[in-house]
């Protein structure tokens, strides 16, 4: 029986942002969507995921430290991004791009 073996991500930040970073941005924007979903959920929801990844024996989930930083900002900036668009929304003087 095998055990759990973490990857070992690599401590630079080259490459850190990819077209991974817009996708994380899209799909927490669109979670943003949901109601009941609030910061603190995506806060876990996001560092958690980041170190399931370290675990993960795919090669889309072996990532440098850098990019796995970036992965949780692009998440918080997707959702905040979309929260406020939502607040806007219905305010008829506010003026959306």
């Amino acid at each position: 029986m095998k055990l759990l073996q973490m990857n070992e991500p690599f401590y630079t930040f080259n490459n850190s942002i990819n077209y991974y970073s817009v996708i994380h941005f899209i799909e927490y924007a669109i979670l943003s969507l949901i109601p009941f979903v609030k910061f603190v959920h995506v806060a876990i929801l996001s560092v958690f995921w980041e170190i399931i990844e370290l675990f993960i024996d795919q090669e889309w989930a072996k990532e440098s430290g850098g990019n796995k930083l970036f992965d949780i900002f692009f998440n918080f900036s997707g959702f905040v991004f979309g929260k406020t668009l939502l607040k806007h929304k219905g305010n008829k003087n506010s003026i959306l791009l």
